[in-house]
């Protein structure tokens, strides 16, 4: 019978795995002819934060391209279909992760292990190409200036006379390219660096800033469909191109979303979307305007003409601060219009003795109207001189830009030209006027620090960790303590300014609300309820955006001292009342029995012991009001979180947020170890503590641990023991017990 059931079971055994192997041998051939199982097999390839399924990063704030849907969570728009559509070319499952701050995209990207790409709106740019990879890009695209329907005229006219002087303030979105533009172009502006553009749009209706900078499709459906009292006051033809973040240990991944673009471009899904959010076929369309312009060159112009010099900017260099410094690496914006019906075969840009461009890199951009026109072009630097030569002739009414990277102006600083000259297609050579001048600053004592930890070994070694390299960078610390020392005093200057009213409309609305009075008492009931019961983020932006709309206009940091009086004001009103009712009855009942007024009594009497009682409480308070000053950075007050927020969008890196944590800890330290003391002396003085009993022999010299002549010394307590006393009990003089708590 044994035998029978083994032989039964070998039997089934055998079936089994016959089952087995004709089995997977069916699915591998299914596999190898379904392109569904190939393109799973090549995304598994792709290095992705989890298998299968593409991790999007993006800000979510800039409609048309990226938006929250309204009355759902679920985000909507041009690019969130495009990566949609590419992730469904790949074989793979889009997902959008929680919005993030734009200016934290790309470090996140950076970093990894959180999201696979990020797409809201990146400009392909030579600096974020230092840090990550983008993919080929999938628009073009422009920047655009909104201000009100009042200030467009003159803006339109000249935005340079407009904007660019004292007492104008700019809103952008921090760290994109409209912020780069506004800090390159408007060098006297206030420019402040908000979380999105939808926030810069508001400020500008409200009356807050003069205007704001963004990306101008954003601008355009803003002003359309939510901001009909502003105006697109200018179309800033920048000729951006837009692609998809990437990091460049992943270059699989770029390579693979390469591929899926040039498909959906050539399957006519990328025309479609473009129909459908821009209605229009923006990419397309520039194509043909781009081809049509390049081709209209007629061998029978004229060589007649010129071309004008629009203007000629540096991109500030100084770490951490807004100056270009010679003898340094900058990048060299220049811009000119041709007027030459030939067309224009070459430019050469000349500089000052002293500058130069060698090792420097070109980026050549052609701009019909608004339309980007394709162009090949051969840069050869020398020297102080850089001559660029064109495939095709720039076609006449073009918009020539080149900017120029790691280049040098002169070390010894001043104001500088930058002239040069051209040649037509047709042979004939002209000369170009001199840009308006550009300030160039010697190098600054701290950047010659900068400068000296650069050349460091040790300094190499750090920066080759990441984490140490994106938050504790040391030529960055310096710089950053130095530009953040002025945000610093305005933080300091806020919270010292405004708690004095704090605490006085504090303690007012506390007496009210213990008041006999019903009114007074349901009036401070509801101050207090409503200020403690909302979030300060919630109060400034009523303040800043709501007072301006009622004519009411105050200056940023004035605004900001009552904003932070207001609303530390109803938690000391809670600590203040707190306070009085710890006071014993019997206080009421003796200054009654001495004839006192209850004023008097609450004058002389009641309010001196509250004040000694809150004063832990209230600097504990102080403590938090100080860091809360950090949410002004929010509608551009220009304090520390202000000036680091600027610091770490230009550099890229987290290093200037640890600076500005230094400068809080400044205050916040040595206030937290003084409530301590003043709490133990506090405590002390109303419990009656006197001075500490000397240990025996004390008085006679001896030391405590010395035993009388001719007695053992007494042993030490132990480490154990000397912690657990305080939590024993304690023989009294009278032979009782007492309790330690």
């Amino acid at each position: 019978m044994g035998d029978g059931r083994r032989t039964t079971r070998l039997k089934g055994l055998g079936v089994t795995l016959v089952l087995a192997v004709l089995l997977a041998c069916g699915l591998g051939f299914a596999g190898c002819s379904g392109s569904t199982s190939s393109a799973g097999d090549a995304a598994e390839d792709l290095g992705l934060v989890t298998p299968g399924k593409l991790s999007v990063v993006s800000d979510l704030a800039n409609p048309p391209f990226d938006y929250i849907e309204e009355g759902t969570t679920n985000p909507a728009g041009f690019e969130v279909e495009l990566m949609q559509a590419l992730a469904q070319k790949l074989g793979l499952e889009c997902e959008f992760l929680p919005a993030q701050k734009f200016d934290s995209i790309i470090p996140m990207i950076k970093q990894g292990g959180k999201a696979d790409v990020g797409a809201s709106n990146f400009t392909i740019t030579d600096e974020r190409l230092e840090e990550i990879d983008f993919t080929d890009a999938y628009i073009d695209s422009n920047q655009g200036v909104v201000t009100s329907a009042a200030l467009a005229g003159p803006v339109e006219a000249d935005y340079s006379s407009a904007l660019d002087q004292a007492g104008m303030t700019v809103a952008v979105q921090a760290g994109t390219t409209g912020e780069a533009w506004a800090r390159e172009n408007l060098p006297r502006a206030n420019v402040v660096a908000l979380d999105d553009p939808i926030a810069a749009l508001t400020g500008v209706q409200s009356g807050l800033y003069q205007a704001a900078v963004a990306d101008l499709p954003v601008m355009q459906y803003e002003v359309l469909n939510s901001y009909s009292q502003l105006k697109v006051a200018l179309q800033v033809p920048t000729g951006e191109q837009y692609g998809i973040v990437v990091s460049k240990d992943n270059p699989r991944l770029t390579a693979a979303l390469d591929e899926a673009l040039a498909e959906a471009r050539a399957d006519g899904t990328l025309d479609a979307l473009e129909q459908k959010w821009f209605g229009a076929s923006e990419g397309s369309a520039g194509s043909a305007s781009m081809a049509a312009t390049a081709g209209s060159g007629d061998s029978s112009a004229t060589d007649a003409g010129d071309v004008m010099v629009e203007k000629a900017t540096a991109r500030p260099n100084e770490n951490g601060g807004s100056g270009v410094i010679g003898g340094m690496d900058t990048r060299l914006t220049w811009e000119g219009t041709v007027h030459v019906p030939a067309g224009v075969s070459s430019v050469t840009l000349t500089l000052p003795e002293g500058s130069t461009f060698d090792g420097s890199s070109t980026r050549v951009t052609v701009l019909d109207g608004l339309d980007r026109v394709s162009v090949d072009a051969t840069a050869k630097p020398s020297g102080m001189s850089l001559e660029v030569d064109f495939a095709t002739p720039i076609p006449d009414g073009s918009l020539l830009r080149l900017e120029v990277t790691d280049m040098q102006f002169p070390a010894a600083g001043g104001d500088y030209s930058v002239g040069g000259s051209y040649a037509t297609a047709g042979g004939a050579t002209g000369s170009l006027a001199d840009s308006p001048s550009i300030s160039i600053i010697k190098n600054t004592p701290v950047q010659a620090v900068v400068n000296w930890l650069d050349g460091q070994a040790w300094v190499g070694a750090w920066n080759s960790v990441p984490f140490l390299n994106m938050f504790f960078k040391p030529q960055l610390l310096v710089t950053s303590f130095v530009s953040l020392f002025q945000g610093w005093l305005v933080c300091l200057a806020l919270v010292v300014v405004a708690y004095p009213f704090a605490i006085l409309l504090g303690l007012a609305f506390a007496l009210m609300k213990i008041s006999k009075h019903r009114v007074l008492r349901a009036i401070a009931i509801v101050y207090i309820n409503i200020l403690r019961g909302t979030p300060l983020f919630l109060q400034i932006y009523i303040m800043f955006f709501g007072l301006p709309m009622l004519g009411i206009n105050i200056d940023n940091n004035v605004l900001g001292v009552i904003v932070i009086a207001i609303n530390s004001s109803a938690y000391q009103a809670e600590i203040f009342r707190a306070g009085i009712q710890s006071i014993p009855q019997g206080q009421y009942e003796a200054s009654a029995s001495l004839g006192m007024t209850g004023m008097q009594t609450m004058l002389w009497i009641i309010l001196p012991q509250t004040v000694r009682r809150v004063i832990p409480t209230i600097t504990s308070d102080f403590i938090t009001s100080y860091k809360d000053t950090s949410l002004l950075s929010s509608v551009g007050v220009m304090e520390l979180m202000m000036f680091s927020k600027n610091l770490t969008t230009v550099s890229g890196n987290i290093t200037p947020y640890i600076a500005a944590a230094v400068y809080y800890l400044i205050v916040t330290l040595p206030l937290t170890k003084a409530v301590g003391v003043v709490e133990r002396r506090l405590y002390d003085a109303e419990h009656g503590a006197g001075p500490r009993p000397k240990e025996p022999g004390e008085a006679t010299g001896e030391k405590a641990s010395e035993a009388p002549a001719g007695g053992a010394p007494e042993p030490r307590a132990s480490m154990v023991e000397s912690l657990a006393a305080p939590f024993r009990s304690h023989v009294r003089t009278d032979g009782g017990v007492a309790d330690a708590l």
